[in-house]
């Protein structure tokens, strides 16, 4: 998940030639101008009341120079509300009046940024440094806009900038923090987020961050604990919701993890991910009719979402629902040919539907786009084994497991090949340490008897294939798929 750095608004509050009297004289400069030397509007005045105000300042057609400080301030309002295409005009306009106006072209930059126009908002940043070649702020927007094209690196670079000129800049810590997120550096992510958490307490987008550097360190409980701050400081903070709901199902915590999505659902209705992660807890809950649900809604509101297509197949597979699966996974494979896990997963789904050699085509591939994809070893492993080139599918397992020690998936196929060799105790030892890892697995425990059986141990295998059925009633009909005596 890619942290959020703090874009920061650049202050506009472009004092007009004259003096404080002066304004006090006209009351249209002084709605015009009614932003604090922070960015923030005056009590009682409103982003409306200044468009008003500079907009009949306009057209009273006064000097370029104060028209160029209306134009600014007029677009500075409309950037506060989100209307970024009549900023990107106004402060357009208050720069030809004056090109010299470093503010106009950092605050033009920070609303192509908003656009997601990411070169856009660097050339403005460019010129502004150009002209305010001091001023700390500006470095961190551009550092934000670098993030945002994920050159982490050159984020890094003008965030470092920034922290030089102002060593109590909070927000450049915040956002180099977030940088380092990027490249994978939590370390030094949470060295950065705690300085700017020293410096702002009540700044939640430092914890929200924080928190991302706990979870991608799998340090759930921590991640959680920041991602509390971040809502208590911030109750409408939707992203900081997600991301705790995202937190609680990396710990399988489902059924906290889903109203925190629904908070954000609630606060965001068009939040795609939102319903994507919960569909995935819903999936975790095997509930997979309200998870298709989610993942519905997810790819109406971004129908290239790959993810929602290849986890929504993972839903229809869990309803056995495999040729919709396989549907979703080539419409997954096509808005991303590199999507791996859309490739292995597919290959599941055939091996369900056991064409075993499209399904080992497609373990194939991802292996071939991801060589450290332990899941793709396994599912290989499982299909080599049930076409009886058990050699080669224990030789999968060994990857898989080397990648991923303990896999129950990758044991329970290493123990069924090894069952297909009558290798029975090393079948037993692979059983066995599954089991330890998931008592109530019905494949290990099926296996497991099925191999004392061949061994003698009468009693320990009734008890084990009885336990399995209780757990699976179709684990019977599994086995024989296998080519395993089914009992």
């Amino acid at each position: 998940m890619r942290a959020v750095g703090l874009v920061v608004l650049q202050i506009v509050v472009l004092l007009l030639a004259g003096t404080a009297g002066a304004q006090d004289r006209d009351d249209q400069w002084s709605r015009c101008t009614a932003y604090d030397e922070h960015g923030k509007l005056r009590p009682g005045a409103s982003s409306d009341l200044v468009i008003d105000a500079c907009t009949a300042i306009i057209a009273s057609g006064r000097e370029s120079k104060e028209l160029a400080a209306a134009f600014a301030n007029r677009g500075y309002a409309y950037r506060n509300k989100r209307d970024y295409d009549h900023a990107i005009q106004d402060l357009g306009q208050a720069i030809k009046l004056d090109p010299n106006n470093a503010l106009a072209f950092t605050n033009r930059g920070e609303a192509y940024a908003n656009k997601r126009e990411y070169d856009r908002a660097i050339q403005d940043y460019d010129q502004a440094i150009e002209l305010e070649p001091n001023n700390a702020r500006t470095f961190n927007d551009r550092g934000g806009a670098y993030s945002s094209k994920h050159e982490y690196d050159r984020a890094v670079q003008d965030l470092d900038q920034a922290i030089r000129l102002d060593a109590n800049f909070a927000l450049a810590f915040n956002d180099r923090g977030a940088a380092y997120i990027g490249k994978g550096e939590y370390d030094r992510a949470i060295q950065d987020l705690d300085q700017a958490i020293k410096l702002d307490p009540n700044l939640a987008r430092a914890f929200y961050n924080r928190g991302i550097a706990y979870y991608d360190r799998q340090e759930y409980d921590r991640a959680i604990q920041d991602y509390d701050e971040a809502i208590r400081l911030d109750p409408k903070f939707a992203a900081a919701f997600h991301n705790r709901g995202y937190a609680y199902s990396g710990k399988r915590e489902y059924d906290r993890a889903i109203p925190d999505y629904d908070q954000a659902i609630r606060l965001v209705p068009s939040y795609a991910r939102a319903f994507y992660n919960r569909g995935n807890a819903y999936s975790g809950k095997h509930e997979y009719d309200r998870a298709v649900q989610d993942y519905d809604r997810a790819i109406e509101l971004e129908p290239n979402y790959a993810y929602a297509f290849a986890a929504r197949g993972h839903a229809c597979s869990g309803k056995r629902e495999y040729d919709r699966a396989i549907h979703d996974f080539d419409q997954a494979i096509r808005l991303d040919p590199n999507y791996a896990y859309a490739f292995a997963a597919r290959g599941n789904a055939y091996s369900l539907k056991h064409e075993y050699d499209r399904a080992i085509q497609d373990y194939d591939q991802a292996i071939r786009l991801d060589p450290n994809y332990a899941p793709a070893f396994t599912g290989r492993c499982a299909g080599l084994a049930i076409v009886n080139r058990l050699q080669e599918a224990i030789a999968d397992c060994n990857e898989s497991l080397r990648r991923q020690p303990g896999d129950g998936g990758a044991l329970n196929a290493r123990g069924t090949a090894y069952l297909k060799l009558d290798q029975l105790d090393l079948a037993l030892t692979d059983f066995d340490t599954a089991l330890q890892a998931d008592p109530k697995d019905a494949f290990s425990l099926y296996g497991r008897g099925i191999a004392k059986g061949l061994k003698g141990d009468q009693a320990g295998a009734d008890a084990d294939i009885a336990a399995a059925k209780q757990i699976s009633s179709d684990i019977t009909e599994d086995f024989e798929f296998l080519g395993l005596p089914a009992r």
